[in-house]
């Protein structure tokens, strides 16, 4: 109930999936199922309303869903005197008996996780030579950990102790290396290859043949890394002694078309895309037994009728590891395929789910024990509290539109509005790619004000943006949309990828400095940057690079909190869109401030070059990313700023973001800037997921056309448009 002066009302609220399904049905007929009625009215008048529900033995419990604006009042709720409880964090979390068992494993389930630290790995040292890295604690426990679980032994005592709960017959050694981002889990891996070469170069001397296919099949010593992008594929050597590990790129056109150049080298990269392209083909890494197979971000295989998985899983080895941070992404049967690949004991999808899963959903004493017994004995995980890093501050820059940014919103909102009463009123089904266009639009408009292009894009709402795909959803990479071809929605931006591809018109940048190079104003004697910090802004000031008529309040107060940093602050500015860093890199570039820019149109050298300049170069202050560039893999704790333009739809991308400046080998104590308009899809978007980290955060499979409802669900909730 609201504080608003409005008239008592009641609005009934039925899940769309129950309708949906009844009307699927071959013989409708009478259907029993539940509704949510929210009572709205005065918040004076709660306290009479709950003493007469009373009288009727009637509750109130918290709602389903409400319209965003409103204030959640439940006077019936217990509280004490000083206690000051937002009750709309409590929105969307029942008080039945499903909705309470649902989060009952979730919890359990992140309590498993979070004890899959403390595996007894052993504490001998492993010397052995040609590494040149140091390994710290966690990644020699690592390395235990992968080394013993590739024991024949140790395999078959693990399997003993744990038949007494489960009838175990193990066919492949491995496992999952689960640690959080930015615990060296790569390096941990390439460790364990270095150490196991002299048995790899053993196993290597032997063949076997195959009953199934009748077929002499050659071993080679080398462990096969599969990665999810060709960007990944990096120069391994740099953590090792020259010569102490030989490899060779599966990849591209160039990749060997003969088996036997796999049995003279220690490792093997390829990608998921090469990966499944040669299964398809000619089957060149099928035609020997590996001596282990890696598989980097291995969340990828989870759809176990995906290409990659079908080509990972039938890969000749009995070494098998996934590496993610994410074993269960939010299914539970996101685990099932993962095991499958692995081929460890109750490996096969139906036992799994009858020993492993089966007893969570049906409840009881220890309903989770086969699920964290199978867990401890096969998967490590670490979280960032075994490293000792510098403390991280986060600050959450709040800025309201300007008059005119304000008025140019307000005729997005408004078009998209009309557009959604006129679908409703032909009887049209709303589509997914409407609402997220125009979602789109107001997010940039955010970001980029009254600068050049954004009018164009507001003054025709109704056509499609070529931003409105993120990097990873809109390149040409075969990686990338062979990874997307069975995904409903983009992982990472949400966009909706069955259909079909929007017309898009460019945004007018010709105005900015696409190039990423230095700006021509580096530091000297007499430059802006080369002065104190209150030299520095009134110089930047007097400049006045902002025409009136060209305003974003966000990116000003970017570039503000840069400038603000001093010649010491290395910062990263991350944004979802090119043209936005384009828009930075203008004003970066008028005030004197040197950057570099990396994104998706900078080739692999020319981006390395850059990054390796930022590293290096004192004089660069800043670098500008696309978060899809520069999210995965790269180590940049030379930063110890990072600026997150606007929030983004997945927030684990913003997470991988801020984990490039925040991770193993910083020393300083870093700032994450996160920039949010308030009263705009920005704010509602953080509301949404903060409201989403307190449902369950794994849950069984629900079905890809719920999946569907939900992401609808979750834009019109967005849009403000949560009554249509």
């Amino acid at each position: 109930m609201a504080n608003h002066e409005i008239c008592y009302g009641a609005v009934t609220i039925v899940q769309s999936n129950i309708l949906t399904k009844r009307q699927k049905r071959s013989n409708p007929g009478l259907q029993v199922f539940s509704l949510s009625i929210n009572i709205l009215g005065v918040k004076s008048a709660a306290d009479a309303v709950s003493r007469q529900l009373s009288k009727l033995s009637a509750y109130l419990q918290h709602p389903e869903s409400l319209q965003i604006g409103i204030e959640y009042h439940n006077p019936q709720f217990l509280t004490f005197g000083d206690e000051n409880i937002n009750m709309n964090e409590l929105i969307g979390m029942g008080n039945n008996y499903h909705w309470n068992s649902k989060n009952k494993i979730s919890e359990e389930i992140g309590n498993i996780f979070e004890s899959l630290g403390n595996v007894t790995v052993g504490k001998s040292s492993l010397p052995f030579e040609g590494l040149t890295s140091i390994l710290k604690r966690h990644q020699e426990d690592g390395l235990h950990f992968i080394l013993q679980r590739e024991d024949e032994e140790f395999g078959k005592q693990l399997s003993a102790r744990l038949s007494q709960a489960i009838a175990l017959h193990p066919t492949s050694l491995g496992g999952f290396v689960a640690d959080v981002m930015g615990l060296g889990k790569t390096l941990t891996m390439l460790s364990a290859i270095l150490h196991s070469a002299p048995n790899a170069e053993l196993f290597s001397t032997f063949y076997k043949r195959f009953e199934n296919d009748n077929v002499e099949r050659f071993r080679t010593k080398a462990t096969l890394v599969v990665v999810s992008s060709a960007q990944q594929i990096t120069d391994f050597n740099s953590h090792f002694v020259s010569g102490a590990l030989r490899f060779i790129r599966f990849h591209g056109t160039g990749r060997p078309r003969d088996p036997e150049v796999l049995r003279s080298v220690d490792l093997v990269l390829t990608t998921y895309a090469t990966l499944a392209a040669d299964h398809a083909g000619q089957d060149i890494l099928r035609q020997v037994e590996w001596y282990r197979v890696v598989l980097d971000e291995a969340h990828w295989i989870r759809n176990s009728s995906s290409k990659q998985f079908q080509a990972a899983a039938s890969l000749h080895c009995r070494r098998r590891w996934c590496l993610t941070g994410t074993p269960i992404q939010n299914r539970l049967e996101d685990l099932v395929s993962l095991v499958q690949f692995l081929q460890l004991p109750v490996s096969a999808k139906p036992a799994f789910q009858k020993h492993i899963l089966g007893p969570l959903s049906s409840g009881g004493q220890n309903f989770a024990k086969p699920l964290r017994t199978y867990l401890e004995a096969y998967c490590l995980r670490r979280s960032e509290r075994c490293l000792t890093l510098p403390a991280s501050r986060q600050t959450c820059v709040s800025l309201q539109l300007s008059s005119e940014e304000q008025r140019l919103y307000d005729a997005v909102l408004d078009n998209t509005r009309r557009q959604v009463d006129s679908l409703v009123s032909k009887g049209n089904k709303i589509k997914c790619s409407t609402l997220f266009t125009a979602m789109i639009k107001m997010r940039m408009l955010c970001n980029q004000g009254t600068f050049s292009g954004v009018k164009d894009s507001v003054a025709s709402p109704g056509r499609s943006h070529s931003e409105i795909r993120c990097e990873r959803c809109s390149t040409t990479d075969e990686d990338n949309i062979m990874l997307l071809d069975s995904c409903a929605f983009c992982p990472d931006c949400g966009r909706p990828l069955q259909a079909p591809s929007p017309s898009s018109y460019a945004i007018n940048t010709q105005a900015y400095s696409a190039s990423g190079q230095r700006s021509d104003a580096s530091p000297s004697d007499d430059g802006p940057m080369s002065g104190t910090n209150d030299t520095f802004q009134t110089l930047v000031d007097a400049r006045n690079p902002i025409p009136p008529s060209r305003v974003s309040t966000k990116l000003s107060a970017v570039v503000k909190n840069v400038i603000h940093g001093g010649l010491k602050a290395k910062s990263i500015i991350f944004s979802y869109w090119t043209s936005t860093l384009d828009i930075l890199s203008q004003l970066l570039e008028e005030a004197g401030v040197p950057y570099l820019q990396v994104d998706g149109r900078v080739n692999y050298k020319d981006r390395s070059t850059r990054l390796k300049d930022f590293k290096e170069d004192a004089q660069v202050l800043v670098l500008l990313m696309s978060i899809e560039t520069g999210a995965v893999g790269l180590n940049l704790t030379v930063a110890n700023q990072v600026h997150i333009v606007e929030p983004q739809w997945n927030p684990s991308v913003e997470e991988q973001a801020v984990a490039r400046a925040l991770r193993m080998g910083q020393i300083r104590e870093v700032t994450i800037f996160r920039y949010v308009m308030e009263k705009t899809v920005e704010r509602n978007i953080i509301d949404l997921q903060q409201r989403k980290k307190k449902l369950a955060k794994f849950t069984f499979d629900t079905g890809a056309g719920d999946g569907v409802s939900e992401t609808l669900k979750d834009l019109k909730t967005v849009l403000d448009l949560s009554s249509k």
